[in-house]
Formats: structure tokens, C-alpha cells, sequence
């Protein structure tokens, strides 16, 4: 019996010895937001022979990962006009696009998302210089590229239609657009 107790206490610390030497887990931290910028220049018709550019001067972004196909996705827009001869540079256009993107591909909780990706978009938006407001409703699909896990670029293209409202006109106007969208930045 006394032999006995003696092993059994060796036993027990041999056994806390090798739990308390277990190689520790790395924690693992959920990669949900990226954060980027998403440059914008459209060319605008000034006169019949000369246009004029609007660059968006605060192209942030932000894209929450909600799971493991979908992400939302927010993207200022802050114009500034950029017009021909001495024409002064003007803020044109205010507005936010709303884009609900969904990866074909899956998503793992340690990285950004990659792949191909189709979205709706809203892009609500007050043009100042002109004086109306307009909606966009249209598509977006593209494919984005992830490097080391964290860095993305994304390509993509734009279509829709775009219905503006004048305050002096009764009527609504409805114009079709296609644009190229790029999108660079860093998942956290």
C-alpha cells in the first residue's frame, strides 16, 4: 500500500507535467472588416468640344463580412469638378453607395474574402453643382484578388440605371451607366 501512493503521486505529476508542456493554441482572430479606397474619375461633357472630369477626393471603404458568402459594403462619394480654361474646381456630387456582395467562393474565418462576387447596389447621391438628386439601382460583378491573407484588390463593373429628379422639373429622369470599379485595401 505504501509503494502504492508514492507511484500514484508520480503519476499524477507526470501527467500535469505533460498537460502543462501541451503546445499552446494559436487564437485565432476573425478576419470580418476591410477597410480601402475605391478611386472614382468620370468624364463630363462642358461644351461641345471640351469636358470636364469629376474625381472623388474621399473614395473610403468599408466591407463587413456578415459570414462566409455575404458582405456589405459602403463607399463615399465627394466629387470635386475639375472643369476646363479658369473655371474654378467645385464640389459636384455627395453621396453613398450601398453594395450587398456575395463571394461564390468560401470564405474561412481567417481571411478575407476572394473570388468572384455579384452585388446590388444603391447609390443615393445629391449633385450640388446642378442642383438635383439622383438614385442608382444596378448590378455589380467582379473578381477579387487576395494576397497574404489580409491585402485585396478588387475588379469589378458596374451597370444600372440612374433616375434624377430636379426640383424645378416635374418630370424624372432616366439614364442607363456602366462604370469600371476598383477597389484596393487591407482585411482586419
Amino acid at each position: 500500500m505504501k509503494t502504492r501512493i508514492p507511484l500514484l503521486l508520480c503519476l499524477v505529476q507526470l501527467t500535469l507535467f505533460t498537460v502543462a508542456q501541451e503546445p499552446a493554441k494559436p487564437v485565432v482572430k476573425p478576419v470580418q472588416f476591410f477597410a480601402g479606397i475605391q478611386p472614382g474619375l468620370t468624364i463630363v461633357p462642358f461644351d461641345e468640344y471640351r469636358s470636364a472630369f469629376d474625381i472623388n477626393v474621399i473614395p473610403i471603404t468599408i466591407e463587413y463580412a456578415m459570414n462566409r458568402h455575404w458582405a456589405l459594403r459602403v463607399h463615399a462619394i465627394w466629387d470635386i469638378e475639375v472643369r476646363p480654361d479658369n473655371y474654378p474646381v467645385v464640389l459636384s456630387t455627395v453621396g453613398v453607395e450601398f453594395a450587398a456582395h456575395y463571394y461564390l467562393a468560401l470564405k474561412n474565418s481567417e481571411e478575407g474574402h476572394r473570388g468572384f462576387f455579384v452585388a446590388p447596389v444603391i447609390t443615393p447621391a445629391y449633385h450640388k453643382l446642378n442642383n438635383f438628386y439622383s438614385l442608382g439601382i444596378g448590378g455589380e460583378a467582379g473578381f477579387s484578388f487576395l494576397f497574404g491573407n489580409k491585402w485585396s484588390i478588387s475588379l469589378s463593373a458596374q451597370a444600372g440605371t440612374k433616375l434624377q429628379k430636379e426640383s424645378s422639373n416635374p418630370y424624372m429622369r432616366i439614364i442607363p451607366y456602366s462604370i469600371p470599379v476598383i477597389a484596393i485595401g487591407i482585411w482586419l
